[in-house]
């Protein structure tokens, strides 16, 4: 509630005053803020309890008809010029009609929530939903509800637009989707196409393309690669890209290009014989362009995106567009790993020499608005002031405003008071205050100017939003960006020793492949364990579910025998398996199942294959029992896979494996020291 200021117009009634002030910090208000009248919602709840509704919520999912009613009978009393400049409406009237305009199919549910806090008797509500413009623009919003008066009949709602915040969520999951497919893939023609496919759409561009470094007699030229969102005849009847001063920087490795007009750029339309685009070709205005750079430095090529429309791309752009490059990297470096390893193989085949095998491989309003007078003291403060500074309406008012001013930004108070008395607004102010604990938080300041009936100043309106959680997220946005750089680096790695290591051990180029893909993708599997996920808090601290992992490993060999019984069953304890812990693990786990698949349980229609998990205190014991398969003897060598099992839980885990022979089917004991296996809390 706004008070009035001690000594201004005297004359004037309290509530005029009062209401000035109220007038002008919803009409300037850099939020949207709605002003509604709920009394006829508040009667058809009245009505609906006259027939003996108790479960409301039952009531109105099961009778949708109603729950539009509701809608229908809200009025909307008035609407803020940034409502009417957030809902692209033309004038303020569009959006006094009603509510059904702003609102989508799953906007209901949420509306139905709001009315499950009037049916309890309370007299707030907020949550996040999504809403679209007059002109049908999807926004991503939180919005909070205040009911005021005996029937409602003055509700404010406040709505902030977190569309972009939203939408940089969405960006990052479709990123992670692309690292996982680079994990489990090595197609380069599917994972460069998916790549492309999947950066032009998230950079927003009309088309994007991957040109790839070919050399030929005449110099380095380049070859298109792969294209997404223009036909591939678009670019067939103009000559290989050259090295000009525009793709220079791409090229050459030398850095990301972005132009909000590449027309306009001082290097295009320097180099012949076109002096620009070829008649004929794509309209490019926006451009953007980052080079391909492996790990060793050396220039694959280059991601280049361009837009009829200028300035289209933006630094969240270039960081997404940043990351998906180091993927396509990692594509393209494997794939060389693989040619490789297969030329390797062939001369390794001719000499006859023996190979070995190898598995190894993220108040109506939130803010704080108070009033202060041309001498810098409170005279109103809101609950959302509460919220943020700490102080109680009777704390704050009639004390100066610098009781929330660090010291070493007290100068900052005298500034804005001299632009207030001068009739000035201060926009978007970024600053630090102090809470009533002595913490600091971080904010961004709106402050207008307050005036009287004459239009004389006598004050200012001051919106104060916490942006600490912004900041956090810019935070969290750099640590996931430090985080699957990370990722990258190991599954680069991973990829490199699965390549190289395999080849020694295949007979054939046939066998090479299925044998890295089998591992990188059980790799993959349990890998997506440790990825944050919606219904997964934070990053999971990096930990598998013990039972879900074994799931997830030894799914291709489930099923039914003949009998109607699983082939695989698994049991016991459940413990969390650590991202340092998971490679090792799972390479052993497939170890055991592909033999088991090979000449075990799982190589009969009959067999069947148990694993029983037990807590031994200080270790875990994982008990094998394979069951129906063929008759099994105790062989005096031992394979690779056997031998690398053995290495991997004694060197990494300092643990033992026992195995078993009898006429039933092999059993193998699986002894590990527990903190080993779990990350330190």
């Amino acid at each position: 509630m706004l008070v009035n200021n001690s000594g201004a117009n005297a004359s004037e009634p309290p509530y005029r005053e009062s209401e000035a002030r109220f007038r002008e910090i919803f009409e300037n208000a850099g939020v949207a803020v709605w002003e509604q009248d709920f009394s006829a919602v508040c009667d058809l709840l009245d009505r609906f309890r006259a027939e003996g509704v108790e479960d409301l919520r039952a009531y109105l999912e099961s009778h949708p008809d109603s729950l539009n009613e509701a809608i229908a009978q809200v009025r909307i009393v008035d609407v803020n010029p940034f409502t009417v400049e957030l809902f692209e409406a033309a004038e303020k009237d569009e959006l006094l009609r009603s509510l059904s305009t702003v609102f989508l199919p799953e906007t209901a549910p949420i509306f139905l929530e709001e009315l499950m806090t009037l049916w309890q008797g309370q007299r707030r509500f907020g949550s996040e939903a999504v809403v679209q413009t007059l002109r049908g623009r999807r926004l991503d919003v939180v919005f909070t509800v205040t009911f005021e008066g005996a029937r409602c009949e003055r509700t404010y709602v406040s709505i902030l637009d977190i569309s972009q915040r939203k939408a940089a969520e969405r960006r990052l999951q479709a990123v992670d989707r692309i690292s996982k497919a680079i994990a489990s893939s090595l197609d380069l023609d599917h994972i460069v196409q998916t790549v492309t496919d999947a950066a032009t759409e998230l950079t927003g561009a009309k088309f994007g393309a991957f040109f790839y470094n070919l050399a030929d007699p005449d110099g380095e030229r380049y070859t298109l690669y792969t294209l997404s969102g223009a036909p591939r005849a678009a670019f067939e009847n103009f000559q290989l890209p050259r090295n000009t001063a525009v793709f220079e920087p791409t090229f050459h490795g030398l850095g990301l290009v972005r132009s909000d007009d590449i027309r306009t750029d001082p290097h295009y339309g320097k180099s012949a014989p076109h002096f620009g685009m070829p008649k004929g070709h794509l309209p490019v205005v926006s451009y953007l362009a980052v080079p391909v750079v492996s790990r060793s430095g050396d220039v694959h090529g280059g991601l280049f995106f361009g837009h009829d429309l200028p300035g289209v791309f933006t630094a969240e752009t270039e960081a997404t567009v940043t990351s998906i490059a180091a993927h396509a990297a990692i594509a393209i470096d494997n794939a060389h790993l693989l040619k490789a390893a297969e030329n390797e193989l062939a001369t390794r085949r001719k000499a006859e020499r023996a190979a070995q095998q190898l598995a190894a491989i993220v108040e109506s309003s939130e803010d704080a608005i108070l009033s202060m007078d041309l001498n810098g003291i409170i005279t109103s403060w809101n609950v959302g002031a509460e919220r943020l500074y700490g102080y109680t309406v009777e704390e704050a008012v009639g004390n100066p405003v610098t009781l929330l001013i660090p010291e070493d930004r007290l100068g900052e108070e005298l500034e804005i008071l001299a632009k207030v008395r001068a009739g000035q607004r201060v926009d978007h102010f970024e600053t630090f205050r102090q809470r009533k604990d002595g913490g600091l938080i971080p904010i961004s300041l709106r402050i207008s100017p307050i005036r009287d009936n004459a239009g004389v100043v006598i004050g200012a309106s001051k919106i104060a939003r916490d942006i600490s959680e912004r900041r956090q997220a810019e935070q969290q946005k750099d640590l996931l960006i430090q985080e699957m750089a990370h990722r990258v680096k190991n599954l680069f790695m991973v990829s490199s020793s699965v390549v190289s290591l395999s080849a020694k051990a295949a007979a054939s180029a046939e066998e090479l492949a299925s044998a890295v893909v089998a591992r990188l993708g059980s790799l993959a599997r349990a890998h997506v364990l440790t990825l944050p996920t919606p219904d997964r808090d934070g990053a999971g601290e990096g930990r598998a579910p013990l039972q879900a992992l074994l799931s997830t490993l030894l799914s291709p060999y489930d099923g039914e025998t003949p009998q109607g019984l699983r082939r695989v069953t698994t049991r016991g304890c459940d413990l969390g398996i650590s991202r340092a812990a998971i490679t090792g693990f799972s390479l052993v786990v497939h170890e055991f199942a592909t033999n088991a698949a090979k000449y075990g349980a799982l190589s009969t229609a009959t067999g069947s294959l148990d694993i029983e998990c037990i807590d031994r205190g200080e270790t875990l014991e994982l008990k094998w029992t394979e069951q129906g398969g063929p008759q099994v003897t105790r062989t005096e060598t031992e394979g690779f896979g056997t031998k690398l099992a053995k290495l991997t839980i004694e060197r990494q885990f300092g643990g033992e494996i026992l195995r078993q022979w009898h006429s039933e089917g092999l059993i193998i004991r699986l002894i590990v020291p527990k903190d080993r296996l779990q990350p330190p809390e």
